[in-house]
């Protein structure tokens, strides 16, 4: 999958050295999600995700992004001893991206993103009460968790233009293959490497919004 990300990022810089458009896409998506299941179990997850890219022929744009996200599960937990278990990860991704857009009319679009990147992130649990999530008396060292290796998504999303190319972008989620390796323990050398697909169309919803300048 390596090869497959290096030669897609090549495609990416080889495609943006030959824009003729004199157009800049600059953009963000914000997402926040809060579930509340069974047994007091709660999920809170925000992630953030500026792009920039160009257009490199009519409707067609090819840009990086950078996401930053970060994710605290809190469940009960009756095999430890205090009365809950807290779960907090931090996940950073930087990839590039080919955009379509398809415009219906002067207001509205969808556009399309297909991306592939790095990703890396940690993971760390500690019991409740308890002190800062570093205090090693606290943890859990079977779920003290650090990954990193490679995704590949696409996702679609409408577009809402106000004025002037500058608008709201809305999505409903997508399609990600993740390819990662993670260090579990304390000591970090006890590898897992995982291969899974993640379908999460009408699972999350991400609002941002999108301006095009044009020189």
């Amino acid at each position: 999958m390596k090869k497959i990300i290096i030669a897609t990022l090549t495609l990416f810089s080889v495609l943006s050295t030959q824009a003729q458009k004199n157009s800049i896409l600059l953009g963000t998506d914000f997402s926040l999600k809060r579930v509340n299941g069974y047994n007091d179990e709660k999920t809170n997850n925000v992630t953030f995700t500026p792009v920039i890219a160009y257009e490199v022929a009519e409707n067609w744009f090819v840009g990086a992004k950078t996401s930053l996200s970060f994710d605290k599960h809190t469940y009960s937990n009756a095999t430890i001893s205090a009365s809950s278990i807290q779960d907090k990860s931090y996940e950073t991704k930087v990839g590039g991206f080919i955009r379509y857009y398809k415009p219906f009319n002067e207001t509205f679009g969808m556009y399309a993103d297909l991306g592939a990147g790095y990703q890396q992130y940690r993971s760390d649990s500690r019991k409740t009460p308890g002190n800062s999530i570093y205090n090693e008396a606290d943890m859990i060292v079977a779920n003290r968790v650090r990954g990193y290796g490679y995704y590949i998504d696409f996702a679609p999303a409408l577009f809402i233009n106000f004025k002037n190319n500058f608008g709201l972008n809305v999505s409903f989620g997508g399609v990600e293959w993740n390819d990662t390796k993670e260090n579990v323990a304390l000591d970090y050398t006890n590898n897992n490497k995982s291969k899974d697909f993640d379908l999460t169309f009408g699972k999350s919803i991400h609002v941002g919004v999108t301006k095009k300048f044009s020189f």
